[in-house]
C-alpha cells in the first residue's frame, strides 16, 4: 500500500519563516499550515516528503534556525514524523478546506465543494492543492491574489514558483486571453498545477512548465509574481528585471515583517508601491 510521509511541526506564528526555510532545505515536496484556535499564536505545518524524513535532524536544525533568527527555541513545540496510508490521504488533506472570497472578484473553492459556491458572482477557482503548496488559505497567497486583482490589467504575467498554479490560474480568470506563464522546479507540483488548470479549464490558457527564471530572460512581462521566501526572493534580485521592462509590476510573498527593510534594500532598483500586512506577513508590489 502506497503511504505519505510527513512531518508535522507546532511553532509559534513568529517562527514560521525559520520551521519552513529548514523544510525546504529538507526537501519537502510542500506543505500545509493550519491554526491552533486554542492557541492563536501558534501554528502547525505539515510537511510532505518522497521519502522518510529524519525528524530529528529537522528538529535540530530548525532549532539551529531559530538561533540564527535570534527567536528563542521554546517557540518550537513540536516535531513529528508521521506516516498516512493511501487511502487516508485524500481525507486529511480536505479536512478544513472550505470557498473563500478574496479581494472583490475571486472565489477560492476545493473542487469537492463546487456545488456550495454555485450561482456565485464572483469568478471560481477550483483547487486540489495535493501535494503543492498554495490553497488561497494561508496569509502570503491571500496578499498575492488579492494584489493580483488590483495591479494585473492584463498582457504578460510569469508566476515564479507556481506551486499548485492558483495565482496562474487568478491571472487568467481576471485578465482572459493574456499570456500566462507559471514555472516551477519542483515537478510534482507542476503536474499538480497542470491538473488544476484541467479541472478549470484553462489547461489552453497557461503556460506550466518545470523551469528556472534565467529561462526567461529578455521577456518582458507586465506584472511578475512570486510567493516564496525572503531567503529565496533577495538571491533573484538580479534575475528579475531581466524578465521585466521600465514600468513592469513585481508582486512579492512569503515575506515576514521584520524582512521586509532586508528585501527592499536587496531590490533597490524597484520602486515600492504598497506595502500589505497580513499578521506577521508582509505582500510588496514594486515597479521598475
Amino acid at each position: 500500500m502506497k503511504v505519505w510521509h510527513s512531518i508535522e511541526v507546532d511553532i509559534s506564528r513568529a517562527a514560521e519563516s525559520a520551521a519552513t526555510t529548514q523544510l525546504w532545505a529538507h526537501q519537502t515536496t510542500g506543505f500545509e499550515v493550519s491554526e491552533d484556535a486554542a492557541h492563536p499564536d501558534e501554528i502547525t505545518l505539515r510537511a510532505y516528503f518522497v521519502a522518510p524524513p529524519d525528524a530529528t535532524a529537522i528538529r535540530e536544525a530548525i532549532l539551529h534556525e531559530l538561533t540564527l533568527q535570534g527567536l528563542p527555541t521554546t517557540t518550537l513545540r513540536r516535531v513529528e514524523g508521521l506516516t498516512i496510508a493511501d487511502q487516508d490521504w485524500l481525507a486529511e488533506w480536505k479536512k478544513g478546506y472550505e470557498p473563500l472570497e478574496i479581494g472583490e472578484r475571486l472565489l477560492i473553492c476545493p473542487s469537492w465543494k463546487r456545488d456550495k459556491v454555485a450561482g456565485s458572482s464572483r469568478l471560481i477557482i477550483e483547487i486540489d492543492p495535493g501535494m503543492a503548496f498554495g490553497t488561497g488559505t494561508h496569509e502570503t497567497t491571500r496578499g498575492c491574489l488579492e494584489m493580483i486583482e488590483k495591479y494585473w490589467q492584463g498582457g504578460s504575467l510569469l508566476d515564479v514558483g507556481t506551486g499548485t498554479g492558483i495565482l496562474a490560474m487568478a491571472a487568467a480568470r481576471l485578465q482572459p486571453q493574456s499570456r500566462i506563464v507559471g514555472f516551477d522546479n519542483d515537478p510534482e507540483a507542476i503536474e499538480v498545477a497542470n491538473e488544476n488548470a484541467g479541472i478549470n479549464g484553462l489547461a489552453e490558457d497557461m503556460e506550466i512548465e518545470v523551469n528556472r527564471l534565467s529561462s526567461y530572460a529578455g521577456q518582458e512581462f507586465d506584472v511578475v509574481v512570486a510567493n516564496l521566501t525572503a531567503d529565496v526572493i533577495i538571491p533573484f534580485a538580479a534575475d528579475f528585471p531581466t524578465v521585466m521592462r521600465t514600468g513592469t509590476i513585481l508582486i512579492l510573498s512569503g515575506i515576514l515583517r521584520e524582512q521586509e527593510g532586508e528585501v527592499r534594500k536587496a531590490l533597490d532598483r524597484f520602486t515600492w508601491l504598497e506595502a500589505k500586512p497580513d499578521n506577521e506577513w508582509v505582500t510588496l508590489v514594486g515597479q521598475l
